[in-house]
């Protein structure tokens, strides 16, 4: 196997695991110690987090769509229900990627539930990408 086939699919695994642990982190853990601030301070550090997590965020998404055109394009010919099961594959990807830069709006009152959005998300990704090296 070639070199570069490794480091795009290592690059396209260690952005995806970034951006659904980064969530699932935020959302199961940093958020239910931030309930127990100040409402002032509790808006302040989520901002903070926010505003820490964006930079993140767009590397990882360029990392991810850059290395899946890679392997895509590389795969070739594949099967209907490949197609079937990349085609909704892509589309929780996309409510991903969307709500993913969403979430690191400032001041966002509706953070809580979009990152658990995310969350729900990720753990179809992964499952649908399981299913597609079957296919």
């Amino acid at each position: 196997m070639e070199l570069i086939v490794i480091v795009m699919m290592a690059l396209h695994i260690l952005c995806a695991v970034a951006l659904v642990g980064g969530a699932l982190v935020w959302r199961f853990g940093a958020i239910p110690g931030i309930q127990l601030l100040e409402p002032a301070t509790r808006a302040k550090v989520d901002s903070a987090i926010a505003a820490a997590w964006r930079p993140a965020v767009f590397l990882a998404i360029g990392g991810v769509l850059i290395s899946g055109i890679f392997n895509l394009v590389r795969a070739g010919q594949r099967t209907p229900t490949f197609h079937m099961i990349f085609g909704i594959k892509m589309l929780a990807v996309l409510h991903l990627l969307a709500i993913s830069v969403l979430i690191t709006r400032p001041e966002n009152p509706r953070r809580s539930r979009q990152l658990t959005g995310v969350a729900i998300s990720g753990v179809i990704i992964v499952i649908l990408s399981a299913a597609l090296r079957w296919v």
